[in-house]
């Protein structure tokens, strides 16, 4: 089967989290897609947001160890990642996407911009979506983990 790589970003403020209706799925979803040829995760993750939400914002991410030498660079390390399986759609066969998961936060009080909609959403709000119809199920695991440690930091 064939693979694909792919970066989502959790962009957090405060209690909420920004998701986009997604416009083939009709899914409420981070921000993301496919990471390009000669790109890195990191640099698909902020390309990808700034295309879909027209937010700039900052990794949120613990390095142990930080290399940065001509032969050997750290990049900002994923706050998890997924093989996703995708199936079959209008002619598109059936894939597994290899997801880079990261985390971020806005910078400053810029306000997204989308042809899609998009919104701020709460824990609250997250959990009266209708599983695998408004939103995936591994969607709000991810979020359950994330928007209460987010309130209290």
């Amino acid at each position: 089967m064939k693979r694909h790589f792919t970066t989502t970003v959790y962009l957090l403020k405060g209690d909420q989290v920004l998701l986009l209706l997604h416009p083939k799925l009709n899914k409420w979803l981070p921000p993301g897609g496919h990471i390009e040829a000669n790109e890195s995760p990191p640099m698909a993750a902020r390309r990808e947001v700034l295309e879909e939400t027209g937010l700039e914002f900052i990794f949120i991410h613990e390095e142990n160890v930080w290399i940065d030498r001509w032969n050997a660079k750290s990049f900002e390390r994923p706050y998890l990642c997924l093989m996703e399986e995708i199936p079959e759609h209008n002619g598109v066969p059936a894939h597994q996407h290899m997801d880079f998961i990261y985390l971020g936060k806005p910078i400053g009080n810029q306000a997204p911009v989308s042809e899609d909609p998009l919104r701020w959403f709460t824990l609250e709000e997250i959990e009266a979506l209708r599983d695998d119809e408004e939103i995936f199920v591994e969607t709000k695991e991810v979020l359950r983990t994330l928007l209460p440690a987010e309130i209290s930091s």
